[in-house]
């Protein structure tokens, strides 16, 4: 389905645009009663400052809403600049590692990962815990990119946005899509008032973005974090 304006109004309520970054994930399925002990898991590893890169930072997350094809209910982020994402994965894996794994593994089922980077963010400094994305299927990544930027130059938006790009691991065909962040559930669902300039700039952002089309959404919320 074409970008809609169910979909419009996640873009619309975020200009500060930042230092981008890159990432992975992985996606978990975990029995509610061993959640607790997965959280313990990861913590006891990446607690040790020896086991992550310097600048990258690990966030364990719960999917809160999403389509019945997504089987997992949590996920693992890391992210980072480029320099401490290459730094994270040209550690050493250790004995430390290998233990963890293995008692992740008898935890957790894997349901897929993926990688990527952001392409421009805006508002970096501005945490949520609960994050909606919104993937897409873009025909000109670069005129996406630049309707993006344009768009929230005259938006001013109130939470962090993301334009971001799936490298490895797509789904569905979406190659890019948008995450923002919010405060809480009332902050997810409420939609935002727009002035004539503002529902003006979002049209624009329609018309020169080039053809986009909706892959699905989802919400997850922030379990635990490490950096």
């Amino acid at each position: 389905r074409k970008e809609s304006s169910a979909a419009s109004d996640v873009y619309k309520r975020q200009n500060v645009f930042s230092q981008e970054y890159q990432w992975s994930i992985y996606n978990i399925k975990v029995d509610r009663v061993n959640v607790n002990q997965v959280v313990s898991i990861l913590d006891g590893y990446l607690s040790n400052s020896d086991n992550l890169a310097e600048g990258v930072t690990v966030s364990l997350y719960e999917i809160m809403f999403a389509n019945n094809d997504v089987k997992a209910t949590h996920i693992i982020a890391f992210s980072g600049s480029p320099d401490a994402m290459n730094a994270q994965y040209a550690t050493v894996q250790t004995d430390e590692w290998h233990l963890m794994m293995s008692r992740l593994g008898q935890l957790t089922e894997n349901d897929g990962s993926a990688a990527g980077r952001s392409i421009h963010t805006i508002n970096s400094e501005v945490e949520g815990p609960i994050h909606h994305i919104v993937m897409l299927d873009v025909d000109e990544p670069s005129k996406k990119a630049d309707a993006f930027k344009k768009m929230w130059t005259t938006v001013k938006p109130t939470s962090r946005i993301t334009l971001g790009q799936v490298v490895s691991g797509r789904q569905n065909g979406g190659s890019h899509y948008v995450l923002v962040t919010n405060k809480d559930f009332k902050d997810l669902v409420s939609p935002r008032d727009w002035s004539a300039k503002e529902e003006a700039a979002w049209a624009k952002y329609r018309a020169d973005g080039g053809a986009t089309e909706v892959v699905s959404t989802q919400t997850r919320a922030l379990v635990k974090q490490w950096k």
